[in-house]
C-alpha cells in the first residue's frame, strides 16, 4: 500500500472529507469518505474513521494512494455466531491493519461486508493472525468478553490447529515432528539456541515428481514457525521467497481447520477451510529451486 502525505494550510479549518477533496489531487469527497470508513486515512499519525472530523491548519494528513475497495472479492464466512466469526482469508490479504497495510486487510472487508448485510456498525475483535501470504481459518470475536475468552484459550493452548502445504522435495519418513526454538530477528524467524520453544507435527499426505503435501500441526505459535521449520528439515514451503522455496505465484500454506472452545459455552467449535485447488496433488510440477 503506497500513501500521500499532505499539510493542511495555515487557517485551514473544515472535515476531513472535504479536506482530502480539496487537498488531494484527482480523489472525490465521496472517494475520501470510502477510505476514511475503510481506514485508508491518517491525521496526525493516527487512523481516523470519521468523515465528519475537523483538521485545522498545520494537521498532516497520510492517504493510501489505491482506494481499500480497488478488490471487491467478498469473504467466504465459514462459522458466524452471535459471539464470533470466522472467514476463509485470501492468500496475500494481510489480516488486520498495520503500517505497511492500512486498508484493504481482512478486518476492514470484513466490517464492510457485515455492515452492508445488517445495515449496522459492527465491531470487531482479530484473536489471532495468520501471515499475509497464508490463507485459510481466520478468526474474529465480536465483543470484548468474547475476545478475552478466546484470547485465554489461546494463551492455555486450548486450540487445535491444522495446516497443508506444499513442500519441495519428499521427506524421508512419512511423518515426523520439529522440535526447535526459534528467535524472531529483523523480520524473520531463525532457529537459534536462545530462541523461545517450537514444536511441529508433520505428515506426508501425497507426493508428485518434485513436491510433497503435506499437514502440519503447530504446537506452538511462534512467528513463521511453519516455515522455519520445513525449510530446517530441507523441504521449504513452495512460494516462500522469504525462506528460500521453490518459485510459484502464491504461499502455498493454508490454514486448514481450527478447533477453539466456544466463548460463552465452553463446547468445541471446528472450523474448516477448503483446500485451494493450486495445493492440490499434482498441480506443481516444475523443478524446486531456491531463489
Amino acid at each position: 500500500m503506497r500513501f500521500v502525505e499532505v499539510s493542511c494550510p495555515p487557517g485551514y479549518d473544515d472535515r476531513l472529507d472535504r479536506a482530502l477533496a480539496d487537498l488531494v489531487t484527482g480523489l472525490s469527497r465521496t472517494q475520501a469518505r470510502r477510505l476514511i470508513a475503510d481506514g485508508g486515512v491518517f491525521v496526525d499519525g493516527r487512523r481516523c474513521r470519521v468523515a465528519s472530523r475537523i483538521v485545522r491548519g498545520g494537521s498532516r494528513l497520510r492517504v493510501a494512494t489505491l482506494p481499500p475497495r480497488a478488490s471487491e472479492a467478498r469473504l467466504q464466512i465459514l462459522y458466524e455466531d452471535e459471539a464470533c466469526v470466522a472467514v476463509d482469508k485470501p492468500a496475500d490479504m494481510p489480516a488486520a491493519p498495520t503500517r505497511s497495510a492500512a486498508a484493504g486487510t481482512v478486518f476492514d472487508v470484513l466490517q464492510r461486508q457485515l455492515r452492508e448485510r445488517d445495515r449496522r456498525p459492527r465491531a470487531l475483535w482479530l484473536v489471532h493472525r495468520l501471515d499475509a501470504p497464508t490463507s485459510g481459518v481466520l478468526l474474529f470475536a465480536k465483543s470484548r468478553e468474547a475476545a478475552a475468552a478466546l484470547g485465554r484459550a489461546f494463551e492455555r493452548q486450548l486450540v487445535t490447529k491444522a495446516y497443508v502445504a506444499r513442500v519441495a522435495g519428499h521427506p524421508s519418513q512419512p511423518a515426523g515432528s520439529v522440535d526447535l526454538p526459534l528467535r524472531n530477528i529483523g523480520g524473520r524467524s531463525a532457529v537459534r539456541t536462545d530462541g523461545r520453544p517450537a514444536h511441529t507435527e508433520w505428515e506426508v499426505v501425497s507426493s508428485d515428481s518434485h513436491t510433497s503435501l503435506v499437514r502440519l500441526r503447530p504446537k506452538t505459535g511462534r512467528m513463521h514457525q511453519l516455515r522455519v521449520h520445513m525449510q530446517a528439515l530441507g523441504h521449504p514451503i513452495v512460494g516462500d521467497r522469504l525462506y528460500g522455496g521453490p518459485v510459484a505465484p502464491r504461499l502455498m500454506l493454508h490454514a486448514a481447520t481450527l478447533r477453539v472452545p466456544h466463548p460463552s459455552t465452553g463446547q468445541p467449535i471446528e472450523i474448516h477451510a477448503p483446500v485451494p485447488p493450486e495445493l492440490g496433488a499434482g498441480i506443481f510440477s516444475g523443478p524446486a529451486r531456491d531463489q
